[in-house]
C-alpha cells in the first residue's frame, strides 16, 4: 500500500512516514513545496535506506497515494483540502490534525464543525472516509526507532472497513488500535493532545501515552 502523508516534512509527518516505512509501507511524503519534501525524503532514505519514501508535492502525492494520512496544522486545513478534494475521493484519508492553541500547555481552539476531522469531512463530503487517529503517540517517540512504541491509538470514524484499515497500520507500528467510535467523537480525540502536551510539561517528558484497561 502506498501511503501519502500530507504536510509530512514536519515532526508528526516524519515520525509516522518512519514508522510506516519501517513496517513495510511506500511512502508519499507530501508538502507545498516539492523542493523540501524531496530534501526531507533523501534525508530520511539515508538514515534509513530501508524504506520507501519519494518526495513530492501535496497534490501529486494525494493523487498517487492508496491512503492519506494528513499532518498539517489547523490553519492550513481549508487551503490545503479543498486543493486536494479530487485526489481523494474513493480513499480513507486519516487526520491526525489539532486546532492547538500555543501556550504552556497548550489549549484546544473551538472548531465550528465540533472537531478538525469534522470539518475536513465537510469540506471533502462523502467521496472520501475520514478516520481520527494518532493523536496520542508523541512525534518524538515516532523519530526514535531505537525505542519499541506501545500504548493505544483511539480511532473514530463513521466507516467500519476504513477503521479497520486505519487498526491494522496502527498494530503494525506497534500500537494497540481502539474504536472510540464515530467521527462525532473526534473532539475528544483532539484534545487529548493537548492534555498531553502539558502533562509531558508537567513531568519532564516527551513521549507520554495512553493506555486503556479492562478491555
Amino acid at each position: 500500500m502506498r501511503i501519502s502523508i500530507i504536510g509530512g516534512t514536519g515532526n508528526q509527518g516524519k515520525g509516522l512516514a518512519l514508522r510506516l516505512g519501517k513496517a513495510g509501507y511506500q511512502i508519499l511524503l507530501g508538502s507545498r513545496s516539492k523542493e523540501r519534501a524531496e530534501d526531507i525524503a533523501n534525508e530520511l532514505k539515508e538514515k534509513n535506506p530501508d524504506i520507501i519514501i519519494e518526495g513530492l508535492g501535496n497534490i501529486e502525492a494525494a493523487n498517487k497515494g492508496d491512503l492519506i494520512i494528513l499532518t498539517i496544522p489547523y490553519t492550513s486545513i481549508d487551503k490545503t483540502v479543498l486543493e486536494l478534494r479530487e485526489a481523494v475521493k474513493g480513499k480513507v484519508v486519516v487526520d491526525t490534525s489539532v486546532a492547538l492553541v500555543p501556550g504552556k500547555p497548550p489549549s484546544t481552539k473551538r472548531v465550528p464543525e465540533g472537531s478538525v476531522a469534522q470539518k475536513i469531512n465537510n469540506i471533502i463530503g462523502d467521496e472520501a472516509k475520514v478516520v481520527s487517529a494518532f493523536h496520542t503517540i508523541s512525534a518524538h517517540l515516532l523519530q526514535e526507532l531505537n525505542k519499541e512504541i506501545s500504548g493505544d491509538t483511539l480511532i473514530a470514524g463513521d466507516d467500519q472497513e476504513a477503521k479497520e484499515i486505519v487498526s491494522i497500520m496502527a498494530e503494525k507500528i506497534g500500537l494497540r488500535p481502539l474504536d472510540a467510535g464515530p467521527l462525532r467523537v473526534s473532539s475528544i480525540l483532539e484534545e487529548l493532545t493537548s492534555l498531553l502536551i502539558g502533562m509531558n510539561i508537567r513531568f519532564k517528558k516527551k513521549s507520554i501515552g495512553v493506555t486503556f484497561t479492562n478491555i
